[in-house]
């Protein structure tokens, strides 16, 4: 780190110089330089408001009330700092849909005469009626698989140790300090590694979870219950990712302790009752699209730089990009549109928590639909998972570590762009920044892991461009409500990105460019395969 430190010193001239040629036409205001106005930021309270509101409806999951109301929400926002031509782009879809936690009403498991407490039913999965369905129970075992046909299936996750080192334990560009949370400035350990967060446990596990109903799809069993090797906390609520498409047969998540009862009980060739009850509905999704002028907007001469993020997700923060994108809009909007050098162009997905993610929906991308769209985009900035806290487990409960977690932000290869990165971080005060640029050697001379987010189409594109993303653990499930939401980090993140939104709408993007990747070339993470 005090490596990368000395050469930041280095870049940052560098970027400054960039920063100073501005796009072409007249000059970029001084409110696009260098870090941004704090009067014109989003503010703590106003990012909690935002945060309750959504909150209020719980998880906004794609076609529900409370995804509808976050997109009504989002949509109106966007007309009043100064957007314009914002439209839908839908399509009709199933979904189902059974009691949300904490209303389990419509879920639940008999296990050996015993009626054992269940933390979530497994998303997309099959329905049953009232009585649900009753089978024996068989244990999975992947080196010698059972027959499972018309049994339940127990299925404990065997942890993968390796699982999440390309996310969370590949090398980097630049590190900020980890810092101590809630009240900062106490000593903490500054490894990556270095407080035991719930995080890789919870990836590796629920990723785990999807993998397998993949395999079972053809094996036509009568159910899954998912025994994992969590605490009851860290279950509560958890919703499989990545998506799986619909499939036929009932599935629960218990934790490790409830498992522990029912693995035994499938040894002993103990019969089970499984219920789901729900319904498959027809539902509308619909990408949100919107512009926010530049200068040139409406001409030939127009450039756009394109804000992407995703609006459906099971917690408080999953999908809260959105609102981080909001706050860059507001930001921007306090600029006048003949001071803007570039548009900003605004897509608000919603496939990554629809049944199949976003590969089912390929067709239904905007871009897809509208191959022209994107011909004025020359840069690109993407955000989600914004204002977590790092938790650990503490017996059957979480709580927060007492450091502030990371936050990880992507870079396209050029080192202008890195260094711009590191630069906002510093400048915002962002807490545990972890600055990557996938496809080179890191500070250490070793690989960067891959791109994960939405922003890593920047590289296919050609064009520079960022992601940012916080770490996850406790906001893969519907138990991730309001009181695990840290408006002071959302708003530096929030402060970061408007900070490179401006760069990339001031500078000469001629020398920010860096090698067009092959889409074909990129290998799909092992933690996201089925």
């Amino acid at each position: 780190m005090k490596r990368r430190d000395v050469l930041c010193g280095l870049g940052a001239g560098a970027t400054i110089g960039l920063i100073g040629a501005p796009a072409r036409g007249a000059p970029a205001p001084a409110a696009l330089l260098g870090p941004p106005d704090p009067r014109w930021l989003v503010s703590e309270r106003e990012a909690m408001a935002w945060h309750r509101s959504k909150d209020s409806r719980g998880p906004a999951l794609t076609g529900n009330d409370s995804w509808r109301a976050f997109l009504q929400f989002l949509e109106e926002r966007l007309g009043a700092f100064g957007c314009v031509d914002v439209h839908r782009s839908p399509w009709a879809f199933k979904r189902m849909v059974s009691s949300v936690w904490p209303d389990a009403s419509q879920w639940g498991l008999i296990s050996n005469g015993r009626r054992v407490h269940v933390a979530n039913f497994g998303a997309s999965c099959g329905i049953t009626g009232r009585d649900g369905v009753t089978a024996p129970l068989v244990l999975w075992d992947p080196d010698a698989k059972p027959e499972v046909a018309g049994k339940i299936v127990v299925y404990r996750p065997v942890p993968r140790s390796d699982v999440r080192d390309a996310f969370s334990g590949s090398d980097y560009e630049y590190l900020t300090p980890f810092d101590s949370w809630p009240v900062e400035g106490k000593p903490v350990s500054q490894e990556q590694h270095g407080t035991h967060s719930i995080s890789d446990a919870v990836w590796d596990e629920m990723t785990a979870t999807a993998t397998f109903v993949a395999e079972m799809r053809d094996r036509k069993p009568a159910g899954i219950v998912f025994a994992m090797n969590l605490n009851r906390a860290a279950t509560e609520g958890l919703y499989t990712f990545p998506v799986p498409a619909l499939y036929d047969f009932p599935s629960v998540y218990v934790d490790r302790l409830v498992g522990d009862a029912i693995i035994a009980d499938a040894r002993d060739h103990a019969t089970a009752t499984i219920r789901v009850e729900g319904a498959l509905v027809d539902s509308e999704a619909y990408q949100l699209i919107a512009y926010l002028p530049g200068r040139d907007y409406g001409t030939e001469r127009d450039e756009q730089v394109q804000l992407r993020t995703h609006t459906d997700g099971p917690s408080i923060s999953q999908d809260d990009g959105a609102l981080g994108l909001l706050g860059v809009v507001k930001y921007m909007s306090r600029i006048p549109r003949a001071d803007r050098p570039r548009t900003l162009m605004i897509e608000l997905d919603c496939r990554h928590f629809m049944p199949g993610a976003e590969r089912a929906w390929a067709n239904q991308d905007y871009f897809e639909k509208m191959p022209r769209a994107g011909d004025k985009i020359v840069a690109l900035i993407a955000m989600e998972h914004l204002g977590q806290i790092e938790y650990v487990a503490d017996g059957d409960a979480i709580r927060p570590s007492g450091r502030s977690l990371p936050t990880w932000v992507y870079a396209t290869s050029n080192q202008a762009v890195i260094d711009e990165a590191f630069k906002a971080a510093r400048d915002n005060q962002v807490r545990s920044a972890v600055i990557r640029s996938p496809g080179r050697p890191g500070a250490h001379g070793e690989p960067q892991g891959p791109w994960y987010g939405m922003g890593s189409g920047a590289r296919f594109r050609g064009i520079p461009g960022y992601g940012v993303q916080g770490d996850l653990g406790a906001y893969w499930a519907h138990s991730g409500r309001i009181d695990r939401f840290d408006p002071r980090s959302f708003r530096r993140q929030v402060a970061m990105f408007c900070q490179l939104t401006g760069f990339l709408m001031a500078s000469d993007l001629t020398k920010l460019q860096a090698p067009k990747v092959d889409r074909a070339s990129e290998p799909v993470p092992r933690n996201l395969r089925q």
